[in-house]
């Protein structure tokens, strides 16, 4: 079948279309007919027309009958052209206005001619229009993109790219977990909308150890000791995890505590957040693609740099994560999380007597203590006691010490910080104060934890 450009006014709309309930005997009639099935989608296709052209992966069929170049593939394209350039061609009074304003505001890019591919007869085009309209017709008609496929052409930042990427990173660190991986498949072509909106809530995200960089995934843990928890939210997406079981926030946070033993420890909490580079989530991982020979998978120790534990704290608290706090103490934590002490000792030291201050403060109150106990060291002692009556726990013993002596690190000094101009915190001891302080933090926040059941 050749190819030939005719002028739209030239094309005449079939009679026989399908589309229409009953024969229609002129382009009014026609016209008439298409907007009575869907009038908006219609309308619509005549705007991305008169914007956009005519779209070149879809050629036009036509036919000679009767002298006339009959269209028997793609009337309602070829019914908006006439429309847009004849708009009283349009019996509705409203879509006709519409089409006549379209038409003005994009009167130099209108096409006038029309690339079509002209058809001997009837018979010989049917095959191609069949698989144009009835479907996939066993993968030799149009095969529609699903869901993740559609995200990964568009590669838009939205919760179904960021689920893709976690998928892609967990074949690449659990490439020899099979039986993870079956159901990271099934998730993935059948509930990959319900893991974004579990991966959408920030307490998810930080239970797991994970979080969305433009960059990458930033890991709060070694894969290993992620996999426990991994495998656990794959296996139940794959079983028994809807969207009606995580739909909203109360929902994804209860399961996540209903999941806490699966979840990493904090002990195996790295120093820093290791950055895994992007790759492109949005190509195709299979399982077989995934699952390659050990010597050309690379373990996640070779693919990514590993980050080391130093032996003193870079951040604020950097290895302190409060669960059982209230928002507001636990954002003060997170922000304070971000001060790097070397490049702003002065800000560190302020955010550590803040977190310290807020946190007892918080217990004290819970308990009832603050009214009598109004000194920030009395509260700390107070806190430790609770925790540690007996003054047993090893952990605690430099916390126990700094703070009820009136040496360089004590709690005067954690006031000196913040409210003496000429008084300039030593990096040493800011780091010093940072790791004392942590073991107190993580004891009273699961005190806090326990006191909540």
């Amino acid at each position: 079948m050749e190819q030939k450009d005719f002028a739209v006014t030239d094309l005449t709309l079939d009679k026989q279309n399908p589309r229409h309930d009953v024969p229609t005997s002129t382009t009014r009639e026609a016209i008439s007919a298409l907007l009575a099935t869907d009038p908006d989608k219609w309308v619509n296709l005549a705007q991305d027309i008169a914007s956009k052209g005519l779209n070149p992966t879809e050629l036009t069929i036509v036919v000679q009958e009767e002298g006339d170049m009959v269209v028997i593939e793609g009337n309602r394209r070829i019914s908006a052209l006439k429309a847009l350039l004849d708009s009283t061609l349009v019996d509705d009074p409203e879509i006709r206005k519409q089409i006549a304003i379209i038409a003005r505001r994009n009167r130099n890019t209108i096409p006038h001619t029309v690339r079509c591919i002209v058809s001997p007869n009837r018979d010989a085009a049917r095959h191609w229009i069949a698989l144009r309209h009835t479907g996939e017709n066993g993968g030799v008609g149009v095969v529609r993109w699903n869901h993740e496929q559609v995200t990964r052409y568009a590669k838009k930042k939205n919760p179904s790219e960021r689920a893709l990427r976690f998928i892609h990173q967990v074949y690449l660190w659990y490439a020899h977990d099979r039986e993870l991986l079956a159901d990271v498949e099934k998730v993935r072509s059948t509930r990959l909308t319900t893991l974004a909106r579990v991966l959408s809530d920030s307490k998810v995200r930080n239970a797991l150890g994970i979080e969305f960089t433009e960059k990458g995934i930033l890991a709060d843990y070694e894969p290993e000791a992620m996999h426990s928890s991994v495998r656990k939210l794959f296996s139940d997406l794959a079983s028994h995890l809807s969207v009606s079981h995580v739909k909203n926030k109360d929902q994804r946070r209860e399961y996540i505590a209903g999941i806490k033993d699966h979840l990493p420890q904090n002990s195996d909490r790295l120093a820093q957040p290791r950055l895994v580079p992007g790759t492109d989530a949005t190509q195709p991982t299979a399982i077989q693609r995934s699952v390659t020979p050990p010597s050309q998978t690379a373990t996640p120790e070779k693919r990514l740099p590993a980050v080391g534990r130093p032996n003193q704290d870079k951040r604020v608290f950097q290895n302190v994560v409060l669960r059982n706090v209230s928002p507001r103490t636990a954002k003060v934590l997170n922000e304070a999380k971000k001060v790097i002490i070397t490049e702003s000792p002065n800000v560190a030291a302020i955010m550590i007597r803040a977190v310290i201050d807020i946190t007892v403060t918080e217990l004290a109150e819970k308990k009832g203590w603050r009214r009598k106990q109004d000194r920030l060291r009395d509260r700390i002692r107070l806190a430790l006691l609770h925790i540690d009556p007996d003054s047993s726990d090893r952990d605690l013993d430099e916390a126990r010490r700094m703070s009820q002596n009136d040496g360089a690190l004590s709690v005067k000094n954690l006031h000196a910080f913040m409210h003496q101009w000429d008084v300039e915190p030593m990096i040493l001891d800011i780091t010093k104060l940072s790791a004392v302080y942590t073991p107190m933090l993580m004891k009273l926040d699961a005190s806090l934890g326990e006191n909540h059941k």
